[in-house]
């Protein structure tokens, strides 16, 4: 018999980290399954999760790093590949400044450890423009959050007893936790309200499915605080002491144009059904909000999700059992605070200074302009870690221009990402499999430390890591990157807790850094400057910012365009995707073998569309083709591209000029667009 051996590790096939056992034989993965006791997966496994080892023995993974020479790319060896890196990110600091280099961190090859090296490089370099996946995803949720209630919040789906998910299908985006978690909500007698123009999965198990308008999200919160309002059932002990703001905001919103009646046009939902669900929601106790993407990429999207975070507060459901929970991320060691940052302001700051600052980076989504204009400043050279902007960001022709017109591109990926055919450089990363990491679970409301283990040795590349520290030796940074190893980092990370790398090994990969606490507010207020949730927000006032949170241009009518006279949404990841990775992946790509767009059987009809008909989307930003698939589960006048199709691309129809004026989100929910019939062939 062969030797077994199985490892109890993290899974990165995507952000959730689920626990996974890898079996071992002969010391090569050979298989893999669910840990049973991970306290988030507790055994299950998704499709990309079962997919591990394929991705692990991809014959598509880069083997060596490339130098592109002559218009081709040639294999080199590390050392090779290092000098190259080396020479150019001298050459750029000495002809154009250190702040001529950007710095991105992608999802590709995961961001939570990695990019802790990648900043202190930055820093070290002289850079401000380190930036990230957090431009477009996530980021716009947290400000919204913190500005309101001076923390994020996350629901306690396994305790509650009414949820609302908004703007997320987690049944396809998180797939594990949620099926579960739902299904016993429900048999517990609790009810479920998914709002979103489309009847996902996540919305086919729903009590109540609310197919919004695109884009009239904020008038339907709107819509359900004037009715918890008039009806008087917020919270009125928790909203005496504890809001700051609310006798000017109730006056407001008790106004008769919020009123569920007046909204019905505007977001397309009946009145009876608003007044139903916002007084199930205020008069059930706890209840909790689970927000998705769908709410951040609007151009309204702060002032939209400071709404539901108002709506979390006053109806008394912050830091409760089953409601909505704060969760603070482990005290790790900072490893850019010992180092200077960078006296000129990043990519970003002068539009969106908020953001910039609150994140402590530039903002991705304003990098194009200055590599194609110069504005604020010129970028000349970039490096990218498992990202992929062409397919990430809105715009796409516009960063394609972008990167070709970039001096030096060094791209560090596990596979030939469609944007590496712009790099000067690509380095080949390691799968998750290959490396050690930490990982903290505060996405699922869990004080916990994971450990990520090098269940092999590397195949091909370097521990993403250890290629920045190999990286700042040949620059002549090594004393600022002591870490020899991923472990050793790890330990500096976790220096300022009761544990280290060989503890969590001993302790099966998890540690426990808090014990669960409730109501947490009750010791020290809330962490804003009046110590209570803001509903006039002392942040956003102190960057210039209203800090009211009903805009004054809120009830605007519906667009009506011949040209372009139906709503697009994009986005959304497919149960066998993860934004645009793995699709060659052949048992994923056979879940989902052609990129299709969604359209309601009325909007077929009307345009003459059958099932898998080849048809053009075309936006005034662009057009791309692909096949319909016609289902009656999307409001009729919507239609629905998703990411991540290289020869599909939805962000060819999308721009970056409509934004969040606090994010810099763009607008990829709510555009405007026209549909015609192809000849198929």
């Amino acid at each position: 018999m062969r030797p077994t051996k199985n490892i109890s590790t993290i899974c990165r096939m995507c952000e959730q980290g689920c626990g996974l056992e890898v079996i071992l034989e002969n010391g090569k993965p050979v298989g893999v399954k669910g840990a049973k006791e991970h306290p988030y997966n507790r055994g299950w496994l998704c499709a990309k999760g079962r997919a591990a080892l394929d991705f692990f023995n991809s014959p598509l993974r880069l083997t060596s790093p490339l130098i592109r020479r002559k218009g081709r790319f040639l294999p080199v060896d590390w050392d090779e590949a290092l000098d190259f890196a080396e020479q150019e990110l001298k050459r750029l600091r000495e002809q154009h400044g250190p702040q001529s280099l950007a710095i991105y961190h992608g999802e590709g090859t995961g961001h939570q450890e990695i990019k802790y090296y990648m900043k202190r490089f930055a820093n070290v370099y002289g850079t401000p423009n380190f930036m990230g996946v957090g431009s477009i995803c996530n980021a716009s949720r947290t400000i919204a959050d913190t500005v309101t209630l001076g923390g994020v919040t996350k629901p306690d789906i396994p305790n509650t007893d009414f949820l609302i998910i908004w703007g997320s299908n987690p049944f396809v985006s998180h797939e594990l936790s949620p099926p579960r978690e739902l299904s016993r909500l429900k048999k517990r007698g609790g009810q479920i309200v998914v709002i979103d123009p489309r009847k996902t999965e996540t919305g086919s198990k729903a009590d109540y499915h609310l197919a919004v308008r695109p884009g009239r999200d904020e008038i339907l919160i709107l819509n359900m605080l004037h009715v918890i309002v008039r009806e008087e059932l917020w919270d009125k002990e928790f909203t005496e002491h504890w809001v700051h703001g609310f006798e000017d905001f109730a006056r407001e919103v008790k106004e008769k144009r919020f009123s569920p009646e007046e909204g019905e046009p505007l977001t397309g939902i009946a009145h009876e059904l608003v007044r139903h669900v916002a007084c199930s929601y205020a008069r059930t106790r706890p209840a909790c909000i689970s927000m998705g993407n769908g709410l951040e990429h609007h151009d309204n999207g702060i002032s939209t999700m400071r709404l539901l975070a108002i709506m979390k507060a006053i109806t008394g459901n912050l830091d409760i059992p089953g409601g909505d929970l704060f969760t603070p991320g482990p005290r790790l060691e900072d490893m850019t605070r010992p180092l200077p940052e960078s006296s000129i302001p990043p990519i970003g700051a002068e539009k969106f200074p908020l953001f910039c600052k609150a994140r402590k980076e530039g903002h991705a989504l304003c990098l194009p302009e200055a590599i194609l204009r110069g504005d604020p400043y010129p970028i000349k050279g970039m490096a990218i870690a498992g990202g992929n902007p062409s397919l990430e960001w809105p715009n796409s022709s516009q960063v394609r221009r972008a990167l070709r017109d970039l001096e030096f591109l060094m791209v560090i990926d596990v596979v030939r990402s469609p944007d590496s055919q712009y790099a000067d450089l690509i380095l080949p990363a390691c799968t998750f499999l290959e490396r050690d990491e930490h990982r903290a679970n505060v996405y699922h409301n869990l004080p916990v430390i994971s450990l990520r283990r090098e269940v092999v040795e590397p195949l091909y590349g370097l521990p993403d890591q250890m290629i920045w520290v190999k990286l700042a030796d040949r620059m002549g940074f090594g004393k600022y990157f002591p870490w020899k190893t991923c472990e050793e980092g790890i330990d500096y990370l976790l220096g300022g807790l009761d544990t280290s790398y060989h503890d969590l090994v001993s302790r099966g990969g998890i540690y426990e850094y808090e014990k669960r606490r409730y109501k947490k507010y009750e010791d020290q207020g809330f962490n804003t400057d009046t110590r209570k949730v803001e509903i006039l927000s002392g942040r956003l006032k102190s960057f210039g910012y209203d800090p009211f949170p009903i805009r004054k241009e809120i009830l605007y009518p519906v667009e009506s365009s011949a040209d372009f006279p139906l709503f697009l949404t994009t986005g959304g990841n497919l149960l066998c995707y993860l934004h645009w990775q793995y699709r060659y992946i052949p048992g994923l790509r056979k879940m989902a073998p052609d990129p299709m767009f969604e359209i309601h059987p009325d909007t077929a009809l009307k345009y003459g569309l059958s099932e898998g008909d080849m048809s053009e989307i075309e936006t005034s930003w662009g057009k791309i083709q692909l096949m319909a698939s016609v289902t009656p589960e999307i409001r009729p006048d919507t239609i629905h591209v998703p990411q991540g199709w290289e020869e599909a691309n939805a962000n060819e129809l999308t721009g970056s000029e409509s934004a969040d004026p606090v994010s810099g989100f763009p607008n990829l929910k709510s555009l405007r667009c026209r549909i015609r019939k192809l000849c198929n062939d």
